[in-house]
Order: C-alpha cells, then sequence, then structure tokens
C-alpha cells in the first residue's frame, strides 16, 4: 500500500508539472501527460489487484 501512495503523489506531481510547462514547451508538456497517464493506468491496475 505504500507504494500505491507514492505512486499517486508521484502522479499528480507529473500531472503538476505538465500543466505548468505547458505554454513554455509543449513538447515536454505532452510526454509528462503520456508518462501520468501510464502511471495512472498502472496505479488502477495495482489498486484493483491489493482491494
Amino acid at each position: 500500500m505504500r507504494f500505491l501512495f507514492f505512486l499517486v503523489v508521484l502522479v499528480l506531481l507529473v500531472f503538476w508539472a505538465a500543466f505548468f510547462s505547458r505554454p513554455n514547451n509543449k513538447r515536454l508538456s505532452n510526454i509528462l501527460y503520456i508518462v501520468g497517464g501510464i502511471m495512472t493506468v498502472l496505479l488502477v491496475a495495482g489498486w484493483l489487484r491489493l482491494v
């Protein structure tokens, strides 16, 4: 469960960084959104397995 909490915090940080990097660097922002999406899928998969 600690790993899932760490993953939630990491996903929030990635989406926060993607949102605020949008005006300056769209490519970086798009990459961060993709990484955040993949990590969200991993989070949901891990949560469903542990519940």
